[in-house]
């Protein structure tokens, strides 16, 4: 049995969707927009006992492209002010002529959940607390970008921790 911890956005209600895919025995963990917040260290430490103790050995970063964040950043509407915004903010800015410039809205918004997802993947296999143990216990860690609107779901990339280490 493969015991897989999704990292969802509270606001994007991802649990029952993701359930019918992956089935119900499946773990969520929220933070805002998906984005990980390094240094929470007492919830991080928390994160790292979980994952013993329920021997996790997938973990996903998951957003959805209808995420209100993403939503409001290609769109250009009012931000609600969250670190979480202020970090996808700089990855659309950082990329907006080599991703976005002149692209349509809904690929926008996937091109932008997308590196936030790959961004989000790298900070937790090189957190000081998280990624020891992810590479330790040798846990997948994925992205995945979803479309509730769509019924779709697509697994961007797969990272062993053996990879990013250099082993």
């Amino acid at each position: 049995m493969t015991n897989q911890l999704f990292i969802i956005c509270p606001f994007s209600s991802m649990e029952i969707f993701l359930q019918r895919i992956y089935g119900k025995d499946i773990f969520f963990l929220t933070y805002s927009g998906a984005v990980f917040q390094p240094g929470e260290i007492e919830y991080n430490s928390e994160i790292c006992d979980f994952i013993l103790r329920e021997k996790i050995s997938e973990i996903f970063v998951v957003n959805d492209t209808s995420c209100r964040f993403i939503d409001s950043i290609v769109s250009m509407k009012k931000t609600m002010g969250f670190a979480s915004e202020k970090v996808i903010e700089s990855i659309y800015i950082d990329h907006y002529f080599s991703h976005f410039k002149d692209a349509p809205l809904s690929k926008q918004k996937f091109l932008l959940a997308e590196l936030n997802v790959k961004a989000q993947m790298k900070e937790i296999i090189n957190s000081s607390i998280i990624g020891p143990i992810i590479s330790d216990l040798d846990i997948d860690v994925k992205g995945l970008i979803t479309s509730k609107q769509f019924g779709a779901c697509i697994e961007i990339s797969t990272v062993k921790t053996s990879l990013i280490n250099g082993q």
